[in-house]
């Protein structure tokens, strides 16, 4: 006898596609950033710095 409810496996992959998503949408915002960066001649190294500052910034003031 299973224990699952009815459609937890319909919920499952609606979360899946859901997060496939967001990790698209949120690489896809990295390279543009970075592009904007090389284009004003900021280099790989503080560019990264730059793009980590602003993810735990968007982390920190994210709603609980």
């Amino acid at each position: 006898m299973s224990t699952e409810q009815p459609g937890a496996d319909a919920y499952g992959q609606e979360l899946a596609r859901i997060s496939q998503h967001q990790h698209m949408a949120t690489t896809t915002a990295r390279i543009t950033v970075f592009w904007a960066l090389a284009a004003v001649g900021i280099g790989h190294g503080q560019a990264n710095a730059i793009v980590s500052k602003l993810e735990a910034g968007a982390v920190a003031d994210a709603p609980a």
